[in-house]
């Protein structure tokens, strides 16, 4: 039997940019204040919730079955739910329909990050 000898590649992680805007989103739900990670930055993002999204974007969220929108909102569920552990028990205590609110979180997460984004406001003046 032969001993392989394999090359090592060695890399460094990249520099994390200045120029991305740095605010977190921030969402209120019940007593709970979260300040969330800007959707549109992968630095501000858990890798856990990077292979999610990339999983339901590669997709389309229109083209993905039930299980898979499941999958995706525990993931993101999971992550808040790590993060702000306040986040559940509001949930359990106080919300009439659970899915219907953490969907709700969802879509103002995504919106508050298209509207933090600088180039949205400048991009459509600037054609």
């Amino acid at each position: 039997m032969s001993r392989h000898e394999y090359e090592t590649i060695d890399l460094t992680p990249t520099t994390k940019h200045t120029d991305t805007d740095p605010r977190p989103v921030h969402i209120k739900y019940g007593d709970v204040e979260m300040d969330l990670p800007r959707l549109d930055d992968s630095s501000q993002l858990p890798t856990s919730m990077l292979i999610a999204g990339m999983t339901a974007a590669s997709q389309g969220w229109n083209n993905l079955d039930d299980d898979q929108k499941l999958a995706f909102m525990a993931t993101m569920l999971a992550w808040l739910a790590r993060e702000y552990p306040r986040f559940e028990r509001e949930l359990d205590r106080k919300s009439g329909d659970k899915m219907l609110d953490i969907g709700r979180i969802f879509a103002a997460w995504a919106k508050a990050t298209e509207d933090l984004d600088p180039k949205a406001s400048s991009s459509s003046t600037s054609a």
